[in-house]
């Protein structure tokens, strides 16, 4: 029988883990961050943008969009060349992740996984033809949906953007290329505003 990500090879040691806690956390009786085709509404649709959970034939096209937009910021553009090692993105995430798709073809992806009362936005990239078309903000959307507060590190680049769709500086970090910021969305604030 042929193994598949989803049978837990090449998967990190703690995806196990993570997927059983998913599959524990409940709010009012739906799934609130567990994202396969259970949860949901799980194929939203957005001006055209069509969300829905990654699968084993996204893994290719998340690992180059990934690769090219960490390319498009200038800031880092020199630091990132000189470690290739940090465009690998990691399939361990794909139980978390969501791609955005417009015309049958994947325009972005965010991944985000549950950390005590919160969901930690791990990744949010757009293929570089995408960008500033409501792809990112698409998917943050989406995220939100499930309820829970989200939280993320941010490069300084991305700071806008970040603040744009509700986010708010709540302190520094530290990463592999350097200072970054630490940044949340309080998702019940922001849907009774």
């Amino acid at each position: 029988m042929e193994k598949t990500l989803a049978d837990g090879e090449g998967e990190s040691p703690f995806a196990g883990l993570i997927r059983d806690r998913i599959a524990n956390l409940k709010r009012e009786g739906e799934w609130i961050c567990r994202f396969d085709d259970g949860v949901p509404a799980s194929r939203i649709v957005t001006s055209g943008i069509v969300i829905r959970s990654a699968d084993e034939g996204d893994v290719d096209t998340i690992r180059d969009i990934y690769r090219r937009a960490s390319l498009t910021n200038q800031a880092d553009h020199d630091l990132i060349a000189a470690h290739p090692e940090w465009l690998a993105w990691d399939a361990a995430m794909l139980p978390f992740a969501r791609v955005a798709v417009v015309d049958g073809r994947v325009v972005g992806f965010a991944s985000a996984r549950p950390v005590d009362d919160f969901l930690e936005l791990e990744d949010l990239f757009t293929d570089p033809d995408w960008m500033r078309q409501g792809v990112a903000s698409a998917l943050i959307a989406d995220i939100a949906r499930r309820g829970l507060r989200i939280e993320n590190t941010a490069n300084h680049a991305a700071k806008a953007f970040y603040e744009s769709a509700g986010f708010v500086v709540i302190g520094a970090a530290g990463s592999q290329g350097g200072p970054v910021l630490r940044m949340r969305l309080d998702v019940a604030r922001n849907r009774s505003e």
